[in-house]
């Protein structure tokens, strides 16, 4: 039971990355945390998060700003090795509990839709991409600080998405690298990736697809509503 239900919600999880660029973390962490524990879950969206975002970035590349996601990457890397260092040192129930009340709030942020002051400075790019690696090394959840400075930037729609990729592919890799260095790779993480990965890159294709019929903010409603509710179970 535990397998079908490990794949079904990667498979959610890619459909959402595919139609919106980022979010898979977000979809899949929670309920994976309760399913495998917060290291297991970690580790296995490691392997798929590097996938898509790959995948997404060659397809995408053309609209990207190479300068904005460096600068963002820049910031990150001393953000995944605290990340990783809180991973294997902090509590794993209080790492729940600190993540479900920032997906919450990320959730409740988004479906409220404050207007948002608009910002020209690269340097808040810096911090933004240290929270985003400090997230992304603990948690695998790097995009909330990212999409929170995308939108500040007011990027487009195609820009935003390409950017992203371009951040979360080196990223998502350093991260990725990290977990196997401190051991969080086992046997049943790679089994079910790998049975994961063609229907996987199917789903990430439909969602890419489907893209381009689906309103972005009638999607997104859904995607924060499901992150609000996926944060207060973390938090029961």
């Amino acid at each position: 039971m535990e397998f079908f239900v490990v794949i079904i919600i990667l498979l959610c999880a890619t459909f959402v990355y595919g139609s919106l660029g980022f979010g898979a973390a977000l979809v899949a962490m929670p309920s994976l945390t309760l399913a495998l524990g917060i290291k297991d879950a970690t580790a296995l969206v490691g392997f798929v998060i590097v996938t898509n975002a790959i995948f997404l970035l060659l397809t995408e590349w053309k609209a990207l700003y190479l300068r904005e996601a460096t600068i963002l990457l820049i910031g990150s890397l001393p953000g995944i090795i605290v990340g990783l260092f809180i991973l294997n040192y902090v509590p794993s129930l209080l790492l729940q509990k600190i993540f479900g009340i920032l997906f919450l709030l990320f959730g409740l942020y988004n479906l409220l839709k404050p207007t948002l002051f608009q910002i020209n400075n690269n340097l808040l790019g810096i911090g933004m991409g240290f929270l985003s690696g400090i997230l992304g090394g603990a948690y695998n959840t790097n995009a909330p600080p990212i999409v929170i400075y995308g939108a500040l930037r007011r990027w487009p729609p195609e820009i935003f998405r390409a950017t992203l990729q371009a951040y979360f592919v080196p990223s998502a890799i350093l991260i990725w690298v990290g977990h196997g260095i401190v051991g969080m790779w086992n046997s049943q993480i790679i089994f079910y990736y790998l049975i994961f990965l063609p229907l996987g890159i199917v789903t990430l294709l439909i969602g890419k697809k489907l893209s381009t019929y689906i309103k972005g903010a009638y999607f997104s409603q859904i995607l924060y509503a499901c992150v609000s509710i996926s944060g207060l179970l973390l938090l029961i």
